[in-house]
């Protein structure tokens, strides 16, 4: 491009001196004409030099560098990002039968049993579901040891939704000494089966350790006085005769019917049976009142209970 552009303009200097030295040469064979017509043409080949340069020095745009040398860079374009689809959020409703909380009341699980011992397993279930329990609702077995306890039992009361209630069943610790664990659930009065979790799929148990170690094989409760007719308040004075299997510490507390003892222990030497302290019941109504020995460790069992009537007088 550059010399054709230098050759150009050579071309166009030569056409100038011409033009100028035939205005100065001597007339000699050329009349004033003939110059005239030589200028005429000088200055139109000038003029034609001039527009061929204006079109051939058109600017030139510089081009931009790359890492690459020879590698055109490509057009940048403008790619739309799709977003995913907005999820749509459902509420699960819950189911009209279901369980949402389980507390054993007795035996929790690996209480110590001894072989071939009646005990009575209480759960307190909680209704988790929307529906009702109604009296025709039933505990039933499921799966594992029964322990000597019934197929079903039916729950008798009407337990609403939010609600609990306890539900016992009489077993037997078998004769060999292990580890037993029967599944339990519950059935609505139209046969459909439903518990613990989300879906109402699972069960509950009774877990024990049958074992010849320390057990509280019996226990005996005395009051006194066995009546009262007085001044109130007055204090019942309360013990029990326990006998253990062999030695060991217990853990027991008394069951009334004005409320609860705390937790006490008694340690046995040998098997045999001993009496624990005395607690002293506070009574300031009249009315009978009740008393059950609980032995909370090892067996986790009541025993048989005593009522002494109570009369206040001024």
């Amino acid at each position: 491009m550059k010399k054709h552009l230098m050759r150009l303009k050579t071309w166009l200097v030569i056409a100038i001196c011409l033009s100028l030295s035939a205005c100065n040469l001597p007339d000699g064979n050329s009349d004033t004409s003939e110059i005239a017509v030589q200028q005429t043409s000088v200055a139109q080949t000038v003029v034609a030099m001039q527009t061929q340069l204006a079109v051939n020095e058109t600017p030139v745009v510089p081009l931009i560098a790359t890492n690459t040398p020879g590698v055109e860079l490509p057009t940048a374009t403008h790619t739309a990002t799709l977003l995913p689809p907005t999820p749509t959020i459902t509420n699960t409703p819950a189911p009209t039968f279901r369980i949402s909380k389980v507390v054993d009341v007795t035996f929790p699980d690996d209480t110590l049993v001894k072989p071939n011992t009646e005990f009575t397993k209480t759960w307190r279930v909680t209704n988790g579901g929307t529906g009702t329990w109604t009296p025709g609702f039933k505990l039933v077995f499921i799966s594992g040891d029964a322990l000597g306890g019934p197929a079903s039992v039916s729950i008798g009361q009407t337990v609403l939704p939010g609600n609990s209630i306890d539900l016992s069943v009489k077993m037997k610790s078998p004769g060999t000494t292990k580890t037993y664990q029967g599944k339990w659930m519950l059935q609505t009065d139209k046969g459909t089966t439903f518990g613990l979790g989300a879906n109402a799929d699972g069960s509950f148990w009774v877990r024990i350790k049958v074992d010849q170690n320390l057990a509280v094989t019996a226990a005996t409760v005395s009051v006194t006085p066995v009546d009262h007719n007085g001044v109130c308040p007055v204090n019942l004075a309360i013990t029990a005769s326990v006998t253990t299997n062999t030695s060991g510490k217990i853990t027991y507390y008394f069951i009334t019917s004005l409320g609860n003892s705390g937790t006490m222990e008694l340690t046995f030497d040998a098997a045999g049976a001993k009496t624990t302290p005395v607690y002293a019941l506070p009574v300031t109504t009249t009315g009978p009142v009740t008393v059950s020995f609980y032995n909370d460790y090892p067996n986790h069992q009541e025993f048989g209970a005593v009522t002494i009537p109570v009369t206040c007088v001024p």
